[in-house]
């Protein structure tokens, strides 16, 4: 039996049972496969559901407003992920009379979708043997066939792309399973063949792996060093008035259009501050006190935030805010709001947000 076929075999009896697993519907699995994206499954698991309860079908997506998307999005990061998902929406609306294309390469000439996005679509949902190599099935592919390089690198892909449609086409019935041998090589990268520490002994396929020969398959594949941790002081405003926080958009492109609380970045706590004093005065608000009330942290992929939480008061307590990027928020406006991780943090711990 070919390795294809004896994975095939495990995962009838051994896959995972995730909330977008049975269904052949493209819309239910395209939104699955974009919330994955630099994301952990167990984060995903959660929101998939709330974010189908709240847009069921593309044309609900396509009809919604941006912030309404966000803020279904708000906690799961890279905010450009919604914005793309809510722009193929409405082409695929516009341009397809509302269904998504049946084929790869019709499917990349909507916004988002890369190579991958495009053949798992297409793979789990239509059935095209095509295939498609997130991290999961690059790992497996890599060991199995001890494909040196690093992962990510053009050669690399090229080839665990190459290896990878080759099992597609070695696959008896490849067009009725064309789907499920892509979540297998998914499942196995994420149950078994494990970054560190692979579980050899268990898998199906160990027999065929050319990594696990070498003894050493945690070697495969290379990996592009990370890069240093860098610390980041941040010093942020909490301005309340009558049970509303005042909430601003920055001009900054990985956060557009999401809300924000007034905040500054330094080397050190006081340069932040300074910072933040001088980002308040245009908003006609000072610190009360220049004790944080609260603090907190936050990791945004190598840089480490230490957050602390000021209160800030009105400079003139019967004025008002004119800056149309702002605007203030009850607590449960706020957690209805497009609003990334960072705000929800901040407002928890200035007490403005109960735990919980």
């Amino acid at each position: 039996m070919s390795p294809p076929s004896k994975l095939l075999d495990w995962y009838d009896s051994e896959k995972r049972v995730l909330p977008w697993r049975g269904t052949r519907d493209p819309y239910r699995i395209w939104v699955s496969e974009v919330m994955l994206q630099q994301t952990t499954v167990q984060t995903v698991a959660p929101r998939y559901d709330a974010f189908l309860a709240r847009f069921p079908t593309v044309a609900s997506l396509a009809r919604a407003r941006e912030q309404s998307v966000l803020a279904a999005w708000s906690g799961l990061g890279y905010y450009a992920r919604a914005r793309n998902l809510h722009r193929a929406a409405r082409a695929v609306v516009r341009d397809h009379g509302g269904r998504l294309p049946r084929s790869a390469e019709a499917l990349r000439g909507l916004p988002g979708f890369g190579e991958y996005t495009a053949a798992a679509v297409a793979s789990l949902a239509f059935g095209e043997s095509v295939p498609a190599a997130e991290a999961n099935v690059t790992r497996v592919l890599s060991r199995v066939y001890a494909i040196p390089g690093v992962a990510g690198g053009r050669a690399h892909r090229k080839e665990v792309t190459r290896r990878a449609a080759e099992w597609q086409r070695g696959v008896p019935g490849a067009a009725r399973r064309a789907g499920d041998l892509t979540a297998a090589l998914m499942d196995l990268g994420q149950l078994v063949c494990r970054p560190r520490s692979p579980d050899c002994p268990v898998c199906p396929i160990a027999a065929a792996c050319r990594a696990r020969r070498t003894g050493a398959p945690e070697r495969f594949p290379a990996r592009r060093r990370k890069p240093a941790v860098e610390r980041v002081f941040v010093a942020a405003a909490l301005a309340v008035r009558r049970g509303r926080a005042l909430l601003v958009r920055k001009p900054e492109r990985l956060l557009e259009r999401l809300w924000q609380f007034p905040s500054a970045r330094g080397t050190s706590p006081s340069r932040a501050l300074v910072g933040l004093e001088d980002d308040l005065a245009p908003l006609g608000l000072r610190l009360a006190s220049s004790v944080p009330s609260g603090a907190a942290r936050h990791t945004i992929v190598n840089k480490r935030l230490e957050i602390s939480v000021y209160r800030a008061v009105s400079e003139n307590p019967g004025s008002r805010i004119q800056d149309p990027r702002s605007t203030w928020l009850t607590p449960r406006q706020l957690r209805r709001a497009a609003i990334p991780t960072l705000t929800r943090k901040i407002a928890l711990a200035g007490g403005f947000l109960p735990e919980g």
